[in-house]
């Protein structure tokens, strides 16, 4: 029996001795995945990468894997937590320590000098947010591997003084996407090129447009991670750009800088910058260059958005090949004419050029690993320094403000739920907000970690002047320059002071903290709603779909003592009323009888959003919001309006924010001058609607349909139709008129069934040359205008930058005709703009019902 013992004894050691050899025998990323990583024309897809983190996971005790939810596809978003054994062992006490660190209001200078000397610095690290940016994806298998393997001194202590959270995309749908494109045409003429459709389901490049807005399953996920969580002092977002310049950018940034962000920022930020540079240098990895293109003044990108919740944000671009295939580029093809490198030559920011050659996915990740690993160097070696500069940061914050000064947004405008949504945006943000009940107030305290964040996005934006040398020429934005939420939610926001007793009634904003919603009357025949919020859409939607009776009112009228305004939404007694008034936040009034007043009819309209192969971005945000809003849509494709017949299928069809050429040709425009050159797509997504596509769609419209068109494609209805419309700005150059994103006035006709519940001034979001002149026309049809620029130039600016604004005074933004038994709808701007512009949502929302109305009997 002894010796029996004796046995499984030792059969138990020696089967745990396997186990724990087994454990620590890790296998590299290559030989995970059966090649070498990096490898020509060898990708990794997003599936593969998860499943490899999971064995790391399994393997160490360094790194601690965290779904972070799942994808808008439904694949996991993970995020990989490395660091020490220790550190992953009490990362809670870590969080907390951030957290305080990032809001250390209460606490005394000894406790917080405690803290930072106890803290770690916490570096968050995303990869791959544009999909077919996908080296970073590849490389975060390598690095993860490296820093759960390796006993190196220096591992060990980078690891010890910095929790990394690795995320190997921050699009993981999209890297499925490109990676199977790709596989399926290898070796073909196609191989490494383009999708015919977004690399994210709806918003594809864009997904780095959305940090402030959160829209979208990923950012809101990463959101409530970093600012709930994790509480980051270090934000690297690692991308790819251009093939033709310089193989990488680190930071410093290039100007104009926020002025609102603290200085410390770009201390900290150019320190980390110019190690990285440092080291790439030192490993002889020429074509590193700072100081270009990318500024510090845009809030709306990952570590941008970052910056102004005080966390150092970095950005690095590396030069791209074609997708896995590598590329040969000549030394005379090499060049540059971005703003901080204007010919590709040395200068001080770019002293050692890459001199041409063959240009490979294993180089991006080699110079992608030198970066990443001199970050982690830097926030190792300071870590005391940048957990300082963080908390330097917060109390400047809190102390440059009054404390008894507060950002208020009355529920009383004129869409409650508009400024509720506004109110709950900031506080997803991460910042303070509180309610007063009895007021029915939401108030922000202006003193507070965020107040950067705040004073950016509650106020208005004026784009600083930058100049290449002296001189009267300026240096056009990147990017957008406004993005004021107030003015694109169409709220109004003032600030109070508050007194000590007023403090006391404050609480913090809860989930419930919505406007509610009720019906006056219950038991009246029939019910009036305003027509003002946006919400009115949805519930017009939910109602068609259920076949009950929705009117809306031609005119105002008199009823009950009070005056309704023309387009008030009529609907007669239903049993889900009270569930929906509720549901969507509405105030209904029950009425003795219906009013007698002329009003149109609602039915469910079908809807056609139009799709390019050339995948557009204002497709899959105009999809997003109408899918948001309950329309009934599908979308429509080049070969089914080629087919013809689309009365029978469709009320409404409308054309995103693309150019003529594309919905002609499925080619892009070509200014004058411009290479003609046009990656072919395969057959079976190449080309437009061309010229039958063209008569179809006439023939959609002259049989009753509605066309609606967004901004640039309004270019191809005034061409194609026929109409008394023309864009004066069309001949424009951008040194006569250019207006980057800003946010622009409008004056509206409100008693239209397109403009129904909108003000009669609206900010709109404008960044094309596109200004309407109408004219008189025979009696085959009628126009209407709808929305048009002040009369003065000094007038039509709101937020941001514009020049040549003068080319703007009396020119139409929006208008809509008649032409046979249908309807045309222009809108010359941007009114659903990334799904943020939620002031001139309505314009859209109603042309489309507008498709679905008929004269009540």
């Amino acid at each position: 029996m002894r010796s029996f013992v004796r046995y499984l004894v030792c059969s138990c050691f020696v089967f745990s001795s396997l186990e724990a050899q087994q454990k620590t025998k890790i296998p590299t990323p290559s030989e995970f995945l059966g090649f070498p990583l990096g490898a020509d024309r060898q990708l990794a897809d997003y599936r593969q990468i998860v499943s490899y983190f999971k064995i790391l996971d399994n393997a160490s005790d360094r790194i601690e894997v965290q779904n972070m939810g799942a994808t808008t596809l439904g694949n996991d978003f993970i995020l990989a937590a490395i660091s020490s054994e220790d550190n992953i062992k009490n990362k809670k006490k870590y969080q907390e320590i951030s957290r305080k660190i990032h809001d250390p209001r209460g606490l005394s200078e000894s406790e917080t000098t405690a803290l930072v000397k106890e803290g770690k610095a916490i570096v968050l690290v995303t990869c791959n947010i544009h999909s077919t940016e996908i080296a970073a994806s590849q490389m975060a298998m390598e690095w993860a591997h490296a820093l759960v393997t390796s006993d190196d001194e220096k591992t060990k202590k980078w690891l010890n003084e910095v929790i990394l959270l690795l995320v190997p995309s921050l699009n993981p749908d999209g890297q499925i996407m490109v990676t199977e494109w790709y596989k399926k045409y290898l070796g073909t003429k196609y191989e490494g090129g383009r999708m015919p459709w977004l690399y994210h389901h709806y918003v594809g490049h864009d997904n780095n447009r959305d940090w402030y807005m959160l829209t979208q399953k990923e950012t809101k996920a990463m959101n409530r991670v970093a600012y709930f969580e994790w509480y980051p002092h270090v934000w690297l977002d690692e991308h790819q750009m251009g093939a033709v310049g310089p193989r990488m950018f680190v930071p410093p940034y290039s100007n104009p800088v926020a002025a609102t962000l603290h200085p410390i920022i770009w201390r900290v930020l150019d320190h980390i910058g110019t190690a990285m540079s440092w080291r790439l240098e030192q490993e002889k990895k020429q074509g590193v260059i700072y100081g270009y293109s990318y500024d510090a003044y845009w809030p709306g990108g990952t570590k941008n958005t970052g910056w102004f919740k005080n966390v150092v944000g970095l950005l690095t671009e590396v030069a791209s090949v074609r997708i896995a295939t590598p590329i040969e580029i000549s030394a005379y093809e090499l060049q540059s004419d971005r703003k901080g490198l204007f010919g590709y030559t040395q200068q001080i920011n770019f002293p050692n050029p890459w001199p041409g050659g063959v240009w490979r996915l294993r180089d991006i990740i080699d110079y992608e690993l030198t970066a990443s690993n001199a970050l982690l160097e830097t926030s190792a070696g300071h870590r005391e320094d940048i957990l300082r500069a963080t908390l330097m940061m917060v109390q400047d914050n809190i102390k440059t403000e009054n404390p008894d000064e507060y950002y208020r947004i009355s529920m009383n405008q004129r869409d409650p739920n508009a400024a509720a949504r506004l109110a709950h945006l900031i506080r997803e943000n991460g910042a303070e907000v509180s309610v007063s009940p009895y007021k029915k107030n939401f108030l922000i305290p202006s003193a507070q970690p965020y107040a950067r964040f705040l004073q950016e996005h509650l106020g208005i934006q004026r784009y600083p002047k930058v100049r290449p040398t002296t001189g009267p020429n300026i240096i056009p934005p990147y990017d957008i320059t406004a993005w004021s939420l107030p003015l694109m939610l169409g709220v109004t926001v003032d600030k109070v002071k508050l007194s000590a007793e007023d403090k006391k009634s404050l609480r913090s904003i809860a989930e419930s903290d919505w406007p509610g919603g009720s019906i006056e009357s219950p038991n009246a025949p029939v019910f009036a709603v305003s027509h003002e919020s946006n919400n009115v859409t949805r519930m017009i939607n939910e109602l068609s779909r259920r076949k009950a009776s929705v009117t809306v009112a031609r005119d105002a009228f008199d009823a009950g003592g009070k005056t309704f305004p023309a387009g008030t939404v009529l609907i007669d007694k239903h049993a889900e009323l009270g569930a929906l008034a509720k549901k969507y936040n509405l105030t209904l009034t029950g009425l003795s009888s219906r009013p007698q007043v002329v009003s149109d009819r609602l039915r469910e309209a079908r809807v056609g959003l139009y799709k390019p192969w050339a995948a557009s971005m204002d497709e899959g945000w105009t999809r997003w919001v109408l899918e948001q809003y309950g329309f009934n849509l599908k979308n429509i494709d080049n070969k089914e309006v080629k087919t013809g017949n689309l009365n029978s299928n469709y009320d409404a069809i409308v054309l995103p924010h693309v150019d003529k050429e594309i919905i002609l040709e499925g080619k892009p425009k070509r200014e004058e001058g411009q290479m003609r050159y046009f990656e072919e797509l395969p057959p079976e997504y190449a080309g437009g609607i061309t010229k039958d596509g063209t008569k179809n769609l006439k023939d959609f419209v002259e049989k009753g349909g509605t066309l609606i068109a967004l901004a640039s494609s309004s270019e191809f209805v005034i061409d194609e139709f026929n109409i008394p419309v023309q864009n004066s700005l069309a001949r424009a150059t951008a040194e006569q008129f250019n207006c980057p994103g800003s946010i622009l006035r409008l004056h509206v006709n409100p008693n239209h069934p397109v403009t129904y519940g909108l003000p009669d001034e609206v900010g709109a979001f404008q960044n094309e040359r596109i200004a309407y002149q109408t004219s008189l026309h025979g009696g085959e049809l009628s126009h209407k205008v709808l929305a048009w620029y002040p009369k003065d130039a000094e007038d039509i600016l709101l937020s941001g930058w514009i020049s040549g604004e003068e080319r703007l005074e009396r020119r139409t933004a929006a208008v809509a005709l008649t032409y046979g038994r249908g309807k045309l709808v222009l809108f010359g701007f941007r009114v659903q703009h990334r799904a943020q512009t939620e002031g001139t949502f309505k314009f859209l929302f109603n042309a489309i019902h507008w498709a679905g109305m008929t004269e009540a009997k």
